[in-house]
């Protein structure tokens, strides 16, 4: 299921990105692609769609599967995206501390430049340290 996931994000990202105009409106498509490709995958129990990180505060996922344990999180646009994968990061711990579930791994998808950018930052340390003290891998995923 997780390859249908990305590759229906990848025909809905392909379809409606808009690259240029305002903040408003890239922030609009964004959200619109986000719902779309929500709306598209959700399957019942198995896969959720704005799943909360805990009871004590507002953070959620975009989508979890909770057949094979991952979180999926789109960063539609391919500025900035250490900020946004650094908070998701934070949230898969802080759901891991606070429900009997735990996901094992983190899908991040944004656009290539963005995701290119991350694979130079990322200290492989760090991916180790999720793995060995928290059970959790990274994937990161161009939209193109």
């Amino acid at each position: 299921m997780s390859d249908n996931i990305i590759s229906k994000l990848k025909e809905i990202h392909k379809k409606h990105r808009v690259q240029s105009g305002d903040v408003s409106t890239q922030t609009k498509d964004a959200q619109m692609i986000t719902r779309e490709w929500q709306k598209e995958v959700v399957k019942g129990k198995i896969i959720k769609s704005e799943v909360r990180v805990s009871e004590m505060n507002n953070e959620r996922f975009d989508l979890v599967d909770y057949e094979k344990l991952i979180a999926y999180e789109l960063k539609v646009s391919g500025k900035n995206t250490h900020h946004e994968f650094y908070k998701n990061v934070i949230k898969v711990l802080t759901h891991n501390c606070n429900n009997e579930i735990k996901l094992e791994k983190l899908v991040f998808l944004s656009e290539k430049k963005g995701i290119d950018s991350l694979e130079k930052r990322i200290d492989h340390k760090f991916k180790e340290l999720l793995k060995d003290a928290h059970n959790i891998t990274i994937e990161l995923i161009p939209l193109e």
